[in-house]
């Protein structure tokens, strides 16, 4: 979680920390994991030791962008958009299958799941924009 600080973590912080997210195995089909599957520690629905949450994938996402990684946040987000597509609205997800835990109908991750959608369409707005201009 250090991440969601973004431009503000010194380089060398911000490039470790992205590395143990990718070769940690914290990064799963489905999101970021809480804790990585393999760990001795993992539980699949076990709260805070394993299951994918919208609020620390959206911080995630958001930290990655502001640290200079958007394509990997861009990543994460349709790993996540894709879980709730297939799972919907659920509290939290178990990281390994993407089923829904929990409470199946929470408002912070459906505000989560808006939140990308919106941002990804201003992406793609923003990019075509460029586009048009590059070929005016």
């Amino acid at each position: 979680m250090p991440l969601v600080l973004g431009d503000r973590l010194p380089l060398s912080t911000r490039e470790a920390t992205v590395r143990r997210l990718l070769d940690g195995g914290y990064l799963t089909p489905h999101g970021p994991a809480t804790e990585p599957p393999d760990s001795p520690h993992y539980e699949p629905d076990g709260y805070w030791r394993g299951p994918i949450w919208a609020p620390s994938t959206l911080l995630l996402v958001d930290g990655l962008r502001r640290s200079g990684r958007p394509a990997l946040a861009d990543d994460i987000a349709d790993r996540f958009l894709a879980t709730c597509g297939g799972a919907g609205m659920a509290e939290n997800f178990d990281a390994l299958t993407g089923a829904g835990l929990r409470d199946r109908s929470m408002t912070w991750t459906a505000s989560v799941y808006f939140s990308l959608v919106s941002e990804r369409a201003g992406h793609a707005s923003h990019a075509e924009g460029r586009l048009r201009a590059r070929a005016s």
